[in-house]
């Protein structure tokens, strides 16, 4: 696109939102009626983007004055120059969350757009699903499709959209559409993976135990025949518990050590205990964050996911990643896809028979009618963006959404990328990249939080420097026949390390670790009595880390956590 048709749509976008108030001022640049201009550009990013603007408006000056969204439009553009990111139109951050212009995911999470997950195959374990065209038109990479709850349901059953079908669509199409129906925009970071589709909703519209154990039962049976290499569960059992008691967490388990990575949403209710599959320890338990929807990440806020301790003692979830304003597909064939149609229908449609064909369709768009008399067209103009807001639509074909069900997607989508540069990573491998490079959002309770957020540009370069030491144990390493305590980290950067903990009253330069291949670091401590300890490595003198070998831990009470080591008689 270029930019004056850029400019154009933009231009064309925000003036639906525009209304008759002869009080407000004129915004210079764009014509839109606003409550106030901003001035005085002072800082070296605001003088970068009144050159941006200069540059495409000789004749403006700062003395004129800007809107706010305007200029959020041209900050958005130099981030795009900074990150060396292709242009995406006029596509920009927003203040307020009434608004419904949403930013792509895979540009949010500043995920690397050269892998997409190729030669990757991911099974999607949901309620129900459907032939979506963001799946399906360009290049069918759907493997196999199975009704767990009624397994000879045939093919043509997913060619209709079912109430089932909402949830398994949109997080398979979340994480793995080719953007289809919005030209390549919402195009998930997974977009040429291949997908196994098990739907386990029954006619009673229940999801229960015995059809999640059937589904991990399927993968475990078909998972060579179909190259299943990654799980996304953004569904739950109901009941928690101790993860050895759990089917559903065992199977779990089972198929990790097998070698499949299994992704799952830790529910959307911070009130609320961690439930299989989440709960298990090597499942890869996904809470949310909001990004107020814009590229820098501004506002930083928690979403409302569930976490704290299992019955277990280990804590959940291990990382966070965009829980909020996550476009979505729309239901294809259903009253919402036929309202959302119809409302951006009218949105294109002239002021001389707006009027008439708000009324007609009134009863599919929910526009309210009753003030049909009223003149004024920027009233009505105004009245179909308020029920676009209401309706969170964000086109003819997508709507914003949120929960860590589509958090959980995200994750799986960038190991999808690391499996697609090196297929032979175990879940093991995995974990530590995702948990090394993910970061903590300051001053917010790291028992939320995990690792923290999800850096998927990190996690590649990690995967592509391939620092992975074949060690015979994961850290800590209990060696009874030598009667002591072995512990590893893998940091190729670092030129020191030591081991401290409550067994050494946290001496920090007392247990040297050994630098060997690969960036692996490695101490030998002799067995200690038994009880339970704390520890932690110390990097070269100013960073304190856990261990993420280790899903023991417990809060440090400085955003951060201790890693538990627990000796038995």
């Amino acid at each position: 696109m270029t930019f004056s048709a850029a400019i154009f749509y933009f231009l064309w976008q925000i003036k639906i939102a525009k209304m008759n108030n002869e009080e407000k001022i004129i915004c210079p640049f764009c014509n839109d009626a606003v409550d106030k201009l901003l001035y005085r550009f002072h800082s070296s990013s605001e003088e970068a983007i009144v050159e941006k603007i200069k540059l495409h408006n000789p004749g403006w000056t700062d003395n004129d004055g800007i809107c706010s969204r305007c200029l959020d439009y041209f900050n958005t553009e130099i981030l795009l120059e900074q990150k060396m990111l292709p242009e995406i139109g006029p596509y920009f951050p927003v203040k307020s969350a009434d608004d419904f212009v949403i930013l792509p995911t895979a540009l949010r999470v500043n995920a690397n757009p050269k892998y997409s997950g190729k030669g990757v195959t991911i099974c999607f374990i949901d309620s129900g699903f459907y032939l979506h065209p963001d799946l399906v038109k360009n290049r069918n990479r759907i493997k196999k499709m199975v009704d767990i709850a009624k397994p000879k349901t045939s093919q043509q059953y997913f060619t209709k959209p079912h109430d089932e079908s909402w949830h398994g669509t949109m997080t398979s199409v979340v994480c793995a559409g080719d953007g289809y129906l919005s030209n390549g925009l919402y195009k998930g970071i997974a977009s040429d993976a291949s997908l196994v589709l098990l739907k386990v909703m029954n006619e009673e519209g229940k999801i229960t135990t015995a059809n999640i154990t059937k589904a991990l039962q399927w993968v475990k049976n078909n998972h060579s025949k179909y190259d299943i290499r990654l799980i996304n569960m953004s569904l739950g059992d109901d009941a928690p518990g101790m993860w050895k008691n759990s089917e559903v967490d065992l199977l779990a388990e089972e198929l990790i050590a097998m070698g499949i990575i299994i992704v799952a949403a830790v529910g959307n209710d911070d009130m609320a205990s961690i439930k299989p599959p989440a709960n298990a320890p090597n499942v890869i338990a996904v809470g949310g964050w909001d990004d107020n929807n814009s590229l820098d990440g501004n506002g930083k806020k928690l979403y409302h996911s569930s976490f704290g301790k299992t019955d277990d003692e280990l804590y959940k979830p291990e990382l966070i990643s965009n829980a909020i304003w996550i476009a979505a597909p729309i239901l294809p064939g259903t009253p919402a896809q036929e309202t959302a149609e119809a409302l951006y229908g009218l949105l294109s449609t002239n002021d001389n028979n707006l009027k008439e064909g708000i009324k007609i369709s009134s009863a599919i768009t929910g526009i309210n009618i009753e003030n049909i008399d009223e003149e004024d067209i920027a009233f009505w103009r105004q009245k179909i963006v308020d029920r676009i807001q209401q309706c969170k639509c964000i086109s003819p074909h997508y709507m914003h959404v949120d929960g860590t069900s589509f958090a959980a997607p995200i994750v799986t989508a960038v190991i999808a990328q690391l499996l697609e540069i090196n297929p032979a990573l175990t879940p093991a491998q995995v974990r530590t990249i995702l948990f090394s490079t993910a970061k903590r959002l300051p001053g917010l309770p790291a028992e939320r939080q995990g690792y923290g957020v999800i850096h998927p540009g990190k996690a590649i370069i990690k995967t592509l420097q391939n620092y992975f030491s074949m060690k015979q144990h994961a850290s800590p390493f209990i060696n009874k026949k030598k009667k002591a305590i072995e512990f590893y980290i893998q940091n190729p950067c670092a030129s020191h390390i030591s081991l401290a903990g409550s067994f050494n009253n946290w001496a920090h330069d007392a247990l040297l670790m050994e630098p060997s291949s690969n960036g692996l670091w490695k101490i030998q401590i002799p067995m200690l009595p038994q009880g339970t300890y704390q520890y932690k490595f110390f990097v070269d003198d100013k960073l304190w880390m856990e261990d993420i070998d280790n899903p023991l831990r417990q809060p440090d009470g400085l955003n951060g956590f201790n890693s538990i080591l627990m000796i038995e008689n």
